[in-house]
Formats: C-alpha cells, sequence, structure tokens
C-alpha cells in the first residue's frame, strides 16, 4: 500500500472517529448545538442528504447505462460508478440521523408509516437503492472473485459471462432506482405546498440532472484517481465530460426556467422570496451558477482531461457549485415565513407572522418574523466527517477487492 494511500485511510479514518464524537455530543446536548430553529427546520443535514443522494444516482446511471446501451469504451469504470453510488447513498443515510433529535424513534417509522408521506418512500428507496447498488456491485465483480475472495463468490460454470448477462438484465431496474431515488428526493421537497421556493414540478427533473452531472464527476474524478490520466482512458474521459457538461446546462436550463417564473408570477409572496434569493444570497447563487457551468466546460477540454490536477480543480469547481446549490435550496423558502396577516387599513400590505423560535436568548425576542440560518461548527464538522466516511468506504473497497480493471481497453 503506497504512502498516499495510507495517509488518505488515516485521515478520512480520523474525520469519521471526530465526526462521530461531534454527534454523540449533539445526541448529549440536543439539536441546540445547531443553528436550525422553530421556522428553520433544515439545514446543512438535509443539504447534505440533497447532495450525496445526487453523487449517488449518478453513479449508477453511469453505470447501469453502460450495459443498457453497451456504451464498451466506459465499461472500466462500471465498477466504480457502482461502488460511488454505494458509498454515497450509505452517506445520506448516515447523514440523516443527526437530524432526527431522538434517532431511536425511527422504529416508530416501521411500525406506524404514513405512506401518503413522501418521506416514508424515501427511507425505502434509499434502503432498496442501497441494496441495488451492493448487489450490481457483486455481479460486476464475480468474475474476479478468486484466491483469498473465492468463499465470497457463487458458484456458476462461466462467472464473466454470467457476470455480463446479469449485469444486462439488472441494467433497467438499477437505472429506474437511481432517478427514483432523485424524484423521491425532489417530491420531499416540492410537495411542501406552503414553500413557495419549492411548490414547482421543475424540481423532480432538475435533481435528476444535477445528480447525472455530479455524479458522473465523482466518477471522473474517482478513475483519474485509480488509472491516472494516460492516453489509455481518455476517450471514455472525454464521454464523461461530455455528459458532465449536457446535465449541467439541462439543470441551469431548469433552475432558470423556475425562477423566470417566479419573477413573471410577481405577487407579493414570490417578490419577497426572490428578494432573499437574490439578495442577502446573490453572490452564492452567482456561484451555484458560474462554478458548474466553468467547471464542466473545463472538463470537456483534451488539456483538463490530460493533466490530473487541472482535472481535480475543474471537477471541484463543479463539485462546490453543486453543493452550494443544495444548501440554497433552503434559505429562499424557510428565512421568509410561509404564515402573513393583512394588517388593517392597508390591504396591500402582506406581514410576515411572527412565530416562536424555539430558543430564549438574551436581548433577542422569543417571537421572529425571518432567520437567517448559517451552520455551526457541529453541524459542518459532521457533514465533513460523513464525507470522510464517502472517501474511505470507497479507498476500503479499491484495497480488499478487485473494483479497478486490470485489463486495457
Amino acid at each position: 500500500m503506497s504512502t498516499t494511500m495510507k495517509t488518505s485511510l488515516g485521515l478520512s479514518g480520523v474525520m469519521f472517529l471526530i465526526a462521530v464524537a461531534a454527534w454523540i455530543y449533539q445526541l448529549k446536548e440536543g439539536l441546540i448545538l445547531t443553528n436550525m430553529q422553530n421556522s428553520y427546520s433544515w439545514g446543512l443535514y438535509i443539504s447534505g442528504l440533497a447532495f450525496f443522494v445526487g453523487n449517488a444516482a449518478g453513479g449508477l446511471v453511469l453505470t447501469s447505462s453502460i450495459y443498457l446501451f453497451g456504451v464498451k469504451k466506459l465499461k472500466p469504470l462500471a465498477k466504480i460508478g457502482a461502488l460511488t453510488a454505494f458509498a454515497n447513498v450509505t452517506a445520506a443515510m448516515l447523514i440523516v440521523l443527526p437530524d432526527i433529535g431522538r434517532p431511536l424513534r425511527l422504529y416508530n417509522l416501521l411500525l406506524h408509516p404514513n405512506f401518503m408521506s413522501p418521506l416514508v418512500w424515501d427511507v425505502i428507496v434509499l434502503n432498496l437503492y442501497a441494496v441495488a447498488s451492493a448487489v450490481y456491485l457483486y455481479i460486476l465483480m464475480l468474475p474476479e472473485l478468486t484466491g483469498r475472495l473465492d468463499w465470497l463468490a457463487i458458484k456458476v460454470d462461466d462467472p464473466r459471462a454470467f457476470s455480463d448477462r446479469w449485469a444486462r438484465r439488472i441494467a433497467p431496474v438499477a437505472l429506474l432506482f437511481a432517478i427514483g431515488i432523485h424524484v423521491v428526493t425532489a417530491w420531499i421537497f416540492s410537495t411542501q405546498g406552503a414553500r413557495d421556493w419549492w411548490f414547482s414540478p421543475v424540481m423532480a427533473p432538475d435533481f435528476v440532472a444535477v445528480a447525472i452531472a455530479v455524479g458522473t464527476t465523482v466518477v471522473l474524478v474517482a478513475a483519474a484517481l485509480a488509472y491516472g490520466t494516460g492516453e489509455a482512458y481518455q476517450e471514455a474521459y472525454r464521454t464523461l465530460g461530455l455528459i458532465i457538461f449536457i446535465a449541467t446546462g439541462i439543470h441551469l436550463f431548469l433552475m432558470a426556467n423556475d425562477l423566470a417564473i417566479h419573477a413573471w408570477y410577481g405577487n407579493a409572496e414570490t417578490q419577497r422570496i426572490l428578494a432573499i434569493a437574490w439578495g442577502r444570497y446573490g453572490l452564492a447563487h452567482a456561484f451555484e451558477v458560474a462554478a458548474p457551468l466553468f467547471g464542466a466546460w473545463l472538463l470537456m477540454r483534451p488539456q483538463v482531461l490530460g493533466s490530473l490536477p487541472r482535472l481535480l480543480l475543474s471537477a471541484g469547481l463543479l463539485v462546490a457549485g453543486v453543493f452550494v446549490h443544495r444548501f440554497l435550496i433552503m434559505p429562499a423558502a424557510y428565512t421568509n415565513i410561509p404564515m402573513t396577516l393583512t394588517p388593517l387599513g392597508l390591504p396591500d400590505s402582506h406581514w410576515s407572522l411572527p412565530i416562536a423560535s424555539g430558543r430564549l436568548l438574551p436581548g433577542m425576542s422569543t417571537f421572529i418574523d425571518q432567520y437567517a440560518y448559517f451552520p455551526s461548527l457541529v453541524e459542518m464538522v459532521i457533514l465533513l466527517g460523513i464525507m470522510a466516511y464517502m472517501v474511505l468506504v470507497v479507498l476500503l473497497a479499491v484495497i480488499k477487492l478487485p473494483i479497478l480493471h486490470k485489463e486495457r481497453i
């Protein structure tokens, strides 16, 4: 094992353990350690959920498409796609736990599920997706499960033919799960009719487009780190770059379309939401548009794909822009209190109805009509630790399992 690999394993492992310690501390002290309030009940953790789910969905979309459409030049990347899908979906499941004040009460979800709630369907789809990505990865690894790993392999006459046959058969189901996991996640937001910022049918296809863009970028980065940026894999990388750029373009179009409709509608509530989105968070919104677009454009350039530092920098720019996009799902929906009243004598005015913040802070009113959220240190440590967990899973799998392609394309 190389020194770089050992360092990466150690660093990611330590970061994950620190996050576990921070979560235990949060369990002891309560969600008061976060900067969320009654009026702002979803924050960095749920942004992380949407981010990890997108990474997972994009990875399996790519892997299943390779076998569904017979894209042979991408076949060496199939196992990496399935692995990153599994690592990210389990990370998505983990990041939900700190957002729940009493996670041990999750058993009530199993005993008394409300199937009219998108949250129940999200839990179902997340678990099914984790199983599907693990099974798909196992099928793809089957021909290489030999020697010390022989005990893991099911006994078939021709493992390679069996693997190819079942990878093609499972591909449509895996693709359906990959799209479904992000559609259901989008429904969690878009079915909240009281939140104008989310109440849009565009959100589901936009989530899918973002997932394909960022998930494919994660696979590209993992492949470049594993195989290098030599000429043997450049054709595959160029194909991934094109997929990333097209998906990013579709995402930006859908987002601009939704913003145009909000602006055209133009009632008082909508104008308040847009003022929050483009006023207080204007620079962040500019970054969420410019960074993915520029990063996706760079990832189509041969001189970028042929240089590992440039590729990592360009991919990091796109991923950072997408993460900011995930975070900005929240402010315009939560900073504006959705309950309003019309004061006597001012029929054209709408005042936000003050609600209890859930906190008692010296010098501040218990009731608020708006709140600007920024994550606490505990929230950031836990999120970074879950990101480290995802990296740790990928590294351990690469070391212990036959993930990497052994032959030239």
